[in-house]
């Protein structure tokens, strides 16, 4: 054995250290230049009980009940570190601003268990990690070849013929080991397993620029509803915790997401039809005008993902796209009212107010008809 001086720093994914301190199965997943061979030191793993109870007494964020909520929902808050998550670095700043630490985002995403499970469950996720905070690059993860026993995969032919294993977050232990592993946003696909060519909802984001006020986006997001009511659609919003507003219609499962895009496009001509000077499709940066709200249609498309509601965001304030009630909308709401401090207390106080988007199911036949009179020319 040679011993050299450390200069690069390569990421591996392995089952597990042997006793003798070895990787088993290691597979490497590339250099990694933004980290500094000195911090590279052998992690340390923590009961995810000690990391629960601590962050639920720090004050301020919220989580005063965190080890009741893990509790209640069968959080591995107490397990057998050999059968559960183990957390390392819990005290790892991810918001430098704020100070907030991974064991800050562990304990919420615990708190939060019982309300995001439903929203995230038999749905692929795509993993965007951020293992050195929000002021560092992230890096996307989709295929997860190792992962504890209690994390489930799905096998995904993409369109190159490889075969991807994305994560499926099925309980509350797989928060957690997404959260030790840097992933703070949750992204979900559309549409769930076994049916992943089915999505459950369209979902349109109204995506500003900067010079366009929130309380902006509230009105169109608003005047978005009325249309969409217009075609007989029962819709929903939710704040997507970065700058804009989500607005979901729930489907049968009768489309695919040819069908699904489709319409989508067709009203995102109709709300530029109509509110032309507020309104854009215009997918170019360079060709968009800087006064319009964009309405982004595309991520209707199959493997594409929308942060999840009560998912946390990678942005200042540690804010979370947060289920809304219209009349919130009317009263302008503040993008910032809604953070992992905050949201664990509204859903004490008003439950999953997104629980009817899985209940709802809107069919396209009527409401495309409809709009296909209101894009004629002359109307």
């Amino acid at each position: 054995m040679q011993w050299i001086r450390p200069r690069l720093v390569a990421e591996v994914e392995f089952a597990e250290w042997t006793d003798d301190g070895r990787m088993r199965q290691p597979i490497f997943m590339g250099l990694r230049p933004d980290k500094d061979p000195k911090a590279c030191v052998r992690e340390e793993a923590q009961p995810a009980e000690r990391l629960v109870e601590s962050a639920g007494t720090r004050p301020g964020l919220g989580t005063t009940d965190v080890t009741k909520a893990a509790k209640a929902t069968g959080s591995p808050a107490g397990s057998d570190p050999g059968t559960g998550p183990v957390i390392t670095h819990p005290d790892k700043v991810l918001w430098p601003e704020e100070g907030y630490t991974k064991g800050d985002l562990i304990a919420y995403y615990t708190a939060v268990a019982p309300f995001i499970l439903p929203h995230l469950k038999d749905r692929p996720l795509i993993l965007k990690r951020y293992p050195n905070g929000i002021g560092a690059p992230p890096f996307y993860q989709h295929d997860v070849k190792t992962a504890p026993a209690f994390v489930k995969t799905i096998p995904v032919r993409e369109e190159d013929g490889s075969l991807v294993h994305y994560a499926l977050c099925q309980n509350p232990e797989t928060l957690i080991w997404l959260a030790n592993m840097g992933v703070i946003p949750q992204n979900p696909w559309l549409s769930r397993a076994p049916e992943l060519s089915r999505p459950d909802w369209i979902v349109f984001d109204l995506d500003p620029p900067g010079d366009v006020a929130f309380p902006e986006v509230c009105s169109l997001a608003l005047y978005l509803r009325e249309i969409l009511e217009g075609l007989g659609l029962k819709v929903f919003a939710k704040t997507s915790g970065s700058r804009g507003i989500h607005i979901y219609v729930p489907l049968k499962p009768a489309y695919d997401f040819t069908q699904s895009l489709g319409f989508a496009q067709l009203v995102g001509a109709y709300a530029v039809k109509v509110k032309p000077d507020s309104f854009t499709v215009e997918r170019s940066l360079k060709a968009r005008k800087t006064d319009r709200i964009y309405l982004d249609c595309m991520q209707n498309s199959e493997g594409k993902s929308v942060a999840s509601v009560y998912s946390v965001r990678e942005k200042p304030g540690a804010t979370v796209s947060a289920p809304l009630e219209w009349a919130e909308l009317k009263r302008k709401v503040r993008m910032e009212d809604f953070d992992i401090r905050t949201m664990p207390k509204r859903l004490e106080k008003r439950g999953d107010l997104f629980a009817e988007v899985l209940k709802t199911r809107n069919s396209l036949e009527g409401a495309l008809r409809k709009l296909e009179k209101l894009l004629q020319p002359g109307r």
